[in-house]
């Protein structure tokens, strides 16, 4: 399946149902661990992917990878 991930297009597997494996997009994007990868729908929506498991994914949506959020002070 073609994704655009971060303004790149990639080819990444997907499975006989249409479904797309996060962590091998991730490592084909070569996005580290420390960052969310987020879908950006046709219309607009924003949606956090898991770290793991199976997406289904369309060619029409954009892929952005952004910092964790962190609130509070992290001693």
């Amino acid at each position: 399946m073609r994704m655009v991930i971060g303004g790149r297009e990639y080819d990444v597997p997907e499975d006989s149902t249409g479904n797309v494996d996060v962590v091998e997009a991730r490592r084909i994007a070569n996005i580290p661990d420390s960052r969310m990868l987020i879908r950006q729908d046709e219309n607009g929506a924003n949606h956090i992917m898991p770290t793991s498991g199976k997406i289904s994914a369309s060619p029409y949506d954009r892929f952005t990878d952004t910092g964790r959020a962190v609130r509070g002070d992290k001693k």
